[in-house]
């Protein structure tokens, strides 16, 4: 077996030889001047099962996330480690730090992140996961709340991949999370389940300023 994986390799080897690597095409962004973002990103979540509110300042913030933490009874919530996230819980819920193990992660009422950008058009939050580690803060948790600053809002997708790359053009990092609504899946007969294979329930916070 070892052999005919070698010959194999070894003929894919001496047939690239001399070749040259093609560069990635520009991603193009589309930006639209004409389009409140905010009121875009709100209608197209709202409409597929996702919460958004809009939030002024991080002193609001607090306060917000206590009162929803509070009437969903949330006592534990796992944090990605995005910096000052763990200063937003109120002192009667226990934070879970990205470090802790996956079992204290999935066991966790709720999660909470950071997102990078959020796409208008498709009510998507982008989660970049060298900035949000750790992923499964967003995807074990029935509940995941996200904080958004509005600044990042991007009209389409293609002017997030845009802003997603480094100056060289490569990504800024290894692995990004596109999160659009709470999760959804549905079977062969098509009877649509929510909350399976993520959180069924999904909270941008929109906030002003970073």
């Amino acid at each position: 077996m070892n052999d005919a994986r070698e010959r194999i390799l070894g003929a894919i080897r001496s047939g690239l030889r001399g070749t040259a690597v093609p560069a990635l095409p520009p991603v193009l962004a589309r930006t639209r001047t004409d389009v409140d973002l905010a009121a875009a990103f709100t209608a197209v979540l709202t409409r597929i099962g996702g919460k958004v509110e809009a939030i002024a300042d991080r002193s609001a913030l607090r306060a917000r996330l206590a009162e929803l933490l509070t009437a969903a009874a949330v006592r534990t919530v796992a944090l990605s480690d995005a910096a000052g996230l763990d200063a937003l819980l109120p002192t009667a819920v226990t934070a879970v730090p990205a470090s802790a193990d996956r079992d204290a992660l999935f066991a966790a009422d709720a999660g909470l992140t950071m997102a990078q950008h959020g796409i208008a058009e498709t009510g998507t939050v982008v989660l970049v996961s060298a900035d949000e580690q750790h992923r499964l803060a967003s995807l074990l948790p029935e509940r995941h709340y996200v904080v958004l600053p509005r600044s990042r809002l991007c009209g389409s997708l293609a002017d997030a991949l845009a802003a997603l790359q480094a100056t060289d053009g490569a990504p800024r990092s290894r692995t990004i999370t596109f999160v659009t609504g709470p999760s959804r899946t549905a079977d062969i007969e098509l009877v649509l389940v929510v909350g399976v294979h993520g959180p069924k329930e999904l909270c941008v916070l929109l906030l002003d300023g970073e």
